[in-house]
Parts: structure tokens; sequence; C-alpha cells
């Protein structure tokens, strides 16, 4: 196995993460409590995002002020919890002079909160509400028309899957929707593993063999989705939310119909659906610094990749493991992230799941430009590792370019 390195020095900064988290306060030699609440209510009011439940969603009017309520009473609690938290972050990022700059600060707590959404997203019910959940999104294409709504469905997709259920099931899953809310800020346990591979890899490996006249699954594709991905022969990356998340929906009644047991099937499902931090804000990073993708890539590349905008302003760095396969004449076709070993300052004691594919696109993108050659040199890798990291000076501040 080969090991590929990234180290970057400082090229470019950005001042702000555009559409959601707000200008970042300045570091300041001496930090007034006036600035810690200020930037507790930027953090406050770009969470409180997440759990608006827009006019023009049809709900039950019962059903709306429940949702409403919950809201309420976990943006009231987070109102308590994210004072601490920078308080915290203060503490741990003082430096010599017992001083902490506030843009670290700032991203390490917003870090945190995204993770703890990102926690959220996968954590599992009860086995009722598991059932109930599962079923849910089976029976009612409904549940993804509103995915992507303004960037922030976390809260309402919940709350969409809740009304798809039978009625007499719906209090006791708003019950549990408000534990699953408590939890935030307290220990959680481990998070399941991401699925191997990732429902759209194997989603769209048997949309490949559909196309190429191959086996067809269990359960067929609905027109919608026939026509995006046979028809028009479009890339998962490339569509939007809600078309991705009925193409989740597709998967997870084609892993069930292939005997997948049904708690395995909702893992994957909420991975394939769960909006990660570079989902959400990697782009507009990329915009700033003047090199935002339009479109998906095409063309594999085998130049070293540079590092996320994103990921060098939260400082995320870390080490991802690549494998692939290649052709007859030794050209790799496929290739997917089979580890993740990533860090993000403000998370600790629990894996930093919103960031853990961070670098999965570029991993990948590399791996099939024909990069990384085998320890002896003989050829290319089947399976090698991406080393992520920072040098101490580019710690918080968005970077361009890199080197082996």
């Amino acid at each position: 196995m080969s090991t590929f390195s990234l180290r970057i020095g400082l090229l470019l900064s950005i001042g702000i993460l555009a559409g959601s988290a707000c200008a970042v306060p300045p570091a300041a030699a001496n930090v007034p409590s006036e600035e810690d609440a200020a930037m507790a209510q930027r953090v406050e009011r770009d969470l409180g995002l997440v759990f608006i439940m827009p006019p023009d969603i049809k709900l039950d009017p019962g059903l709306r002020t429940e949702a409403d309520a919950i809201a309420a009473a976990h943006l009231a609690r987070m109102h308590t919890l994210v004072p601490r938290w920078i308080e915290e972050e203060r503490r741990l990022q003082a430096g010599p002079d017992g001083k902490a700059p506030s843009g670290p600060v700032y991203y390490a707590v917003f870090a945190r909160m995204l993770n703890e959404l990102a926690l959220w997203q996968l954590a599992p019910g009860d086995a009722a509400y598991e059932k109930a959940t599962l079923d849910a999104i089976r029976a009612t294409p409904a549940v993804c028309a509103n995915a992507g709504h303004d960037r922030h469905h976390d809260f309402l997709t919940r709350i969409v899957r809740v009304q798809a259920m039978p009625p007499q099931a719906r209090a006791a899953a708003l019950a549990t929707e408000r534990r699953l809310l408590e939890a935030w800020g307290k220990p959680h346990p481990a998070p399941p593993p991401w699925p191997d591979p990732l429902p759209q890899e194997a989603g769209m490996e048997a949309v490949v063999q559909i196309r190429s006249g191959g086996a067809r699954p269990p359960l067929a594709l609905s027109p919608v989705l026939a026509s995006i991905l046979l028809a028009e022969r479009e890339r998962y990356d490339s569509m939007p939310w809600p078309t991705r998340c009925a193409f989740q929906r597709w998967w997870l009644g084609v892993s069930l119909a292939q005997g997948r047991p049904a708690a395995e099937a909702l893992t994957a499902f909420r991975y394939g659906t769960l909006i990660t931090a570079g989902e959400g804000f990697g782009d507009a990073f990329e915009r700033e610094a003047g090199t935002a993708r339009t479109k998906p890539r095409t063309a594999a590349s085998a130049a070293p990749p540079a590092y996320p905008k994103m990921a060098a302003r939260f400082d995320v760095t870390g080490v991802t493991r690549v494998t692939r396969r290649f052709d007859a004449g030794g050209k790799p076709v496929q290739a997917s992230v089979i580890d993740r070993r990533i860090q993000v300052r403000g998370i600790r004691g629990v894996r930093p799941v919103a960031f853990e594919d961070t670098f999965d696109a570029l991993a990948v993108h590399y791996a099939l430009g024909g990069a990384s050659v085998a320890p002896s040199g003989s050829g290319p890798a089947q399976t090698f590792e991406m080393v992520w990291d920072l040098e101490p000076s580019t710690r918080g501040a968005a970077t361009q370019g890199g080197k082996p």
C-alpha cells in the first residue's frame, strides 16, 4: 500500500462562509463577552434555519403545531448550550497569553454544531420508530419532494416522514424526535460505520449494468429515474437533492428485495441522504475563492488535488483509504473510499461524521487518474492512502494548491 501526503502553505484566505455561516469575527487580542454573545447569536441563527417549517409545505395543522413546539424547545436548549461551547473553545484554544482568536473558535463551534446535525440524521430510534420510518420512506414518494428545500431541510424531511406514518403512530414518533434532539451535546454512542459500498455507488453500478443490457435489479426504476439515468445518462452527483433522495428510495427497495436486513438498509439510506458539511457548504468557499465547480468533473487527473477550502478553514485533516478496479489494459475503471480517519478542530469524543467525506470526491477523482504507483514501482496500486494535512501556519485559513 502506498501513501500519498498533502502538505500546503498559505496562499489564499476567505472571509466568509457564503449563504449560511456569516462573517467570521476577526482575531482579537482581548475579546469582550459581547463578542462571544454575538458569536453565539450567529451560530444559533444558522441553526434556526434548519428548524423552520416553510408555510408552503402541506402539513396537517396539528402536526405543524407539534413540530413547531419541538423545534422551539430544541432551539431554547441550544441557546444555553452554544455559549458553553464557545467558552470551552476559548479555554482549549488559548495561547500562552491565555487568549484565543475568534475566527478559529467560531469555526470550531460551528463544526461541532454541524456534527450534531449529522449524528442526529444517523441516529436510530426504537424498534417501532425504525419500522414506521422505513415503511413511510418505502411507501411515500413525497418524503423526497422537499429534500433540498432552501438547503436546510433536515427537520422538515423528518416531519414529512412522520406525516406519512399511520395517524396512530405519530405521537410515538414525535416523542422519539424529541428524545433524539435532547441528545445533542451529550455523549453519543458510536454511529454506525459508513456503508461499503455507499448506496449511491452500488445503485449506480446497477444502473451501469442496466445500460449495458446486463442483469436488472428486482425493483424497476421509476419512469422519472429511468428517464434521467437511462435516457439522459445523468451522473448521481449532478442530480438535484430531491432526485438523489428518490434514487436512494429506489435503492433502499432494491436492497430489501435482495434480502438485506432492514436495519442495514435504513442505515445505508440515512448515509446516502446525509447532509454533510461538504455537501451543504463546500462550494460556498470555492465561490469565494473563484474556484467553484459549476458542473461535476468528467475527466480524472493524476495531478495532486488542491486542498479543499472548506477543509482548511475548519482544520479538517486525516487519511482516506482508496481502493480501485482496473480493466484488462491496466486503466482504473472504478474507485471508492473504504476507510476514513478524519479529525476536525472542535469535535472531540465522537467521529466527525459531518466531515468524514470531505476528501472522498477528490480521492476518487485522483485514483481514477491512474495516480499512485505501487511501492515497488511495478504498477498502479490497487489500494492506497491519501494523507491530508495542513502546515501549522495555515490551520483555520483557506488555502489553494498542494503537492505530494
